[in-house]
């Protein structure tokens, strides 16, 4: 160092970049990133846990969803008195919002916390339909069949094999 920055004891930036003091700079960097690390990992965080759909809104859903169809298919010509069952193959999945803070090395993610201190949902997946069984007075008649299942199809996204529609019993 220089005469006049021993005497007040002040370290230029100049004479940091110098080539003999280069590691000792990136020494102090290297500690300085590390002290932030360790902070970071002992500030407390935001996190919420995802809230699972009760299986009571799981079946309000179902219910929902079968008495829809029933509405519709009774409307169809020939069907007559009509009772469905669906199947769900999973519940209710809530994907929230994050704040992603990124580093060099590392990455955190909270989730986005509303005023009432509630995550912030972002996208929300009704639960996926497995099956659907159709129990009509006009079941066993060929055509009307097709058009159940054409219908339960459209509706419910669901491939034929995954649709029953049968005649029901006298």
């Amino acid at each position: 160092m220089k005469e006049g920055q021993e005497k007040t004891g002040v370290v230029t930036l100049r004479s940091l970049l110098e080539k003999q003091n280069r590691t000792k700079l990136a020494v102090v960097l290297g500690a300085a990133a590390m002290i932030l690390l360790l902070l970071s990992e002992l500030l407390p965080t935001n996190a919420v846990k995802a809230p699972v759909l009760a299986p009571a809104d799981e079946t309000a859903y179902r219910e929902q969803l079968e008495e829809q169809l029933q509405e519709l298919i009774e409307q169809i010509d020939g069907a007559g008195t009509t009772t469905v069952m669906i199947t769900l193959e999973s519940g209710e999945e809530t994907v929230y919002a994050t704040d992603t803070q990124s580093g060099q090395t590392q990455s955190q993610e909270t989730h986005v916390l509303l005023e009432d201190g509630t995550a912030l949902a972002q996208t929300i997946y009704l639960p996926q339909v497995c099956g659907a069984a159709v129990v009509c007075d006009g079941g066993g008649d060929i055509r009307v069949a097709a058009q159940i299942t054409e219908l339960v199809r459209a509706l419910l996204d669901l491939s034929a094999n995954r649709i029953v529609v049968a005649q029901r019993r006298s």
